[in-house]
């Protein structure tokens, strides 16, 4: 249920927006990550995200918005599975200029 194309976190693969929020516990089932990537409220490298099965890469730069906050993440690699906090966390983290700002 990966849904990479290839190798999953090697060069070249991808996963689905859907299910890439859910394994990165960003919401609690692949549905609310369907119904969050269909209301256009994310975007990926700056373009809005309208399809749930919009294809994420490693090194994309996803706006995700959670509650009252809005995440801004990069993807370093894609994870291979719904595991835990830890784990999930390891698969991005915050750009650079986007800490200095801050």
């Amino acid at each position: 249920m990966a849904e990479t194309g290839g190798s999953g976190s090697g060069a070249g693969g991808h996963m689905r927006m859907d299910v890439l929020l859910w394994y990165l516990r960003l919401v609690r089932s692949r549905s609310q990550g369907k119904s969050l990537a269909e209301q256009g409220v994310i975007r990926a490298n700056g373009t809005r995200v309208v399809k749930a099965h919009h294809a994420v890469r490693c090194g994309d730069i996803l706006t995700v918005p959670q509650g009252s906050r809005v995440l801004v993440l990069q993807i370093d690699h894609l994870p291979w599975r719904r595991g835990p906090a830890e784990e999930a966390m390891a698969c991005y983290r915050e750009p650079e200029d986007r800490r200095a700002a801050g």
